[in-house]
């Protein structure tokens, strides 16, 4: 009986061994997931990701991003590139949903800055250098600043319109002589065509519009669709970005451009940084380099003027002393009346040219 028993307690004391060992076994187990989960959680956030959304085109995109990438080495630099408006959308939308995913803005709708400062969405942050800045192009809080000048000129294709002959005015386009050949941006589409309709409704009424309706105007989408109706001759003048054409220069150099005697359209487009919780440290850094040195110049390199003064011309173009001659002036008052009939001035446009 006695061995039966110390053998039935030998048995027992195997199985809880065994048992123990196991458990043991399986807490190494656990543990070795958790460290490697430690591990892997912490090399994901030792990189943090900046998402910057703009109307910047394409090609300066892929010039900024690995400037970006090596000035801030460890940061990830992701693009959503669209349309103003588009990107405007974008932004709208996810700030709907709950999380607005992108970090910084730069567009050309100085009006929706405008308004999304209002609303508070913005970071109130004075980037380094943009002191130097025209106080009429910047939120007076920081929430945003002028970081490039794009200019809206004219253009022409030079196997149809002689350089003689092409038009001298926006002005001018009223003409019988243009009936069917121009075209430009829609301000539903464009924030650079907004703002021009803007100026131009001001400068000369709604009679101006309502004259190029009579003469056929095409206004859809952005400047790109301008720059392929002047390429293919559907449209041989087009009221378009100087950039545009100053890119075309030596892919396609039938597309030339003059400054209005009216006037080019001075843009205003625009930096600005969306606000969320934390300190924003790497967004505000990345502010810093666009308004500094690499950052204008890769600017200029785009064919856009900086918004610093002393920055380089963009290769082409007219120094921007000469475009503010006569360039329509950027005003306090013109910002306000703009912001207070910004809805009214598409609504009115688009029942004259719609």
């Amino acid at each position: 009986m006695k061995l039966r028993l110390f053998g039935l307690l030998g048995s027992m004391k195997k199985l809880i061994l065994a048992r123990l060992l196991s458990v043991f076994v399986s807490a190494l187990c656990v543990a070795s997931c958790i460290t490697s989960c430690l591990v892997s959680c912490t090399n994901k956030s030792s990189e943090p990701t900046v998402w910057i959304y703009t109307s910047l085109y394409k090609d300066t995109v892929a010039e900024i991003q690995p400037q970006l990438e090596k000035e801030f080495p460890g940061v990830k630099f992701s693009f959503y590139q669209a349309g103003s408006e588009d990107v405007a959308a974008k932004v709208q939308a996810e700030d709907m949903a709950g999380k607005i995913q992108a970090d910084v803005l730069v567009f050309s709708d100085r009006f929706w800055f405008e308004n999304m400062a209002t609303q508070g969405k913005l970071l109130n942050y004075k980037p380094a250098n943009s002191d130097k800045v025209d106080t009429v192009f910047k939120n007076a809080d920081g929430a945003f600043t002028t970081v490039s000048f794009p200019i809206m000129v004219l253009a022409y294709n030079s196997d149809v319109v002689a350089e003689k002959d092409a038009p001298k005015s926006f002005k001018e386009l009223t003409q019988a002589k243009w009936k069917g050949k121009v075209s430009t941006g829609s301000p539903l589409a464009s924030g650079t065509a907004f703002t021009t309709v803007a100026f131009l409704s001001k400068s000369y009424g709604w009679d101006f519009f309502k004259d190029l309706r009579k003469n056929d105007l095409i206004a859809e989408g952005g400047n790109s669709g301008v720059v392929r109706r002047l390429q293919s001759k559907e449209r041989p003048v087009g009221i378009v970005l100087l950039e545009n054409i100053l890119r075309l220069s030596t892919t396609d150099p039938r597309v030339k451009h003059t400054l209005p005697e009216d006037g080019a359209i001075i843009q205003s487009n625009v930096l600005g940084i969306v606000k969320k919780d934390g300190d924003q440290a790497v967004a505000k850094k990345v502010a810093d380099w666009f308004f500094a040195q690499k950052g204008q110049e890769a600017m200029a390199k785009s064919f856009m003027y900086p918004s610093v003064p002393g920055g380089p011309t963009p290769v082409g173009a007219p120094e921007f002393s000469t475009v503010m001659k006569k360039a329509p002036i950027w005003s306090k008052e013109f910002v306000r009346d703009t912001m207070q009939t910004r809805e009214k001035i598409k609504d009115e446009f688009s029942k004259i040219i719609f």
